[in-house]
């Protein structure tokens, strides 16, 4: 980026924050390289959660959030509860805000259950602490992009669900 001088003055450095940026390393980048999920990228991931749910015989919903925890796309399966919508946006936003899978999220406040019956990390502090959130993680860079969220069956299953979902975004490097 080039400051421009305002009219009748010589010279920009003069300012404070010119010349605090001139004192950083040359390498130093004020912005820094990102990439972001597409709808056609969420829409793309939504269709390979819905085959692997079909395949399973399972009726499941699957969200698509950006890394801000904005919704992209959603496809709930018909015969699939309509609570589902909220939970698996809610577990793709949970995964993008504590940068994990939510699995980790459950396991820290139900301990290692696992098997399913116990809900009780279902709503904490706003968040849905529940498996089934998996971040989409960009293999260029290491940064989070976005989640998918997936509800409607068993946690390992709606895990294994989102986890489909996401590798059809990097068929090269599988979770």
């Amino acid at each position: 980026l080039k400051c421009i001088a305002p009219r009748g003055s010589s010279r920009t450095d003069k300012h404070p924050a010119h010349s605090a940026h001139s004192a950083q390393s040359p390498t130093a980048m004020a912005i820094a390289p990102s990439s972001a999920v597409t709808l056609t990228g969420a829409e793309q991931a939504v269709r390979a959660g819905i085959a692997a749910a079909q395949k399973s015989g399972w009726k499941v919903t699957v969200a698509i959030c950006d890394a801000g925890g904005n919704l992209i796309a959603l496809q709930r399966m018909d015969g699939c509860m309509p609570i589902g919508a909220e939970i698996a946006t809610e577990k793709a936003r949970s995964a993008i805000l504590f940068s994990r899978e939510t699995k980790l999220l459950e396991a820290a406040v139900n301990g290692e259950k696992s098997n399913g019956g116990e809900r009780a990390a279902l709503l904490t502090s706003g968040r849905v602490l529940m498996e089934g959130g998996v971040p989409i993680i960009d293999p260029a860079h290491g940064k989070i992009i976005g989640a998918c969220g997936v509800s409607g069956v068993k946690p390992q299953e709606d895990a294994e669900v989102a986890k489909a979902a996401v590798n059809s975004l990097f068929p090269q490097a599988k979770l």
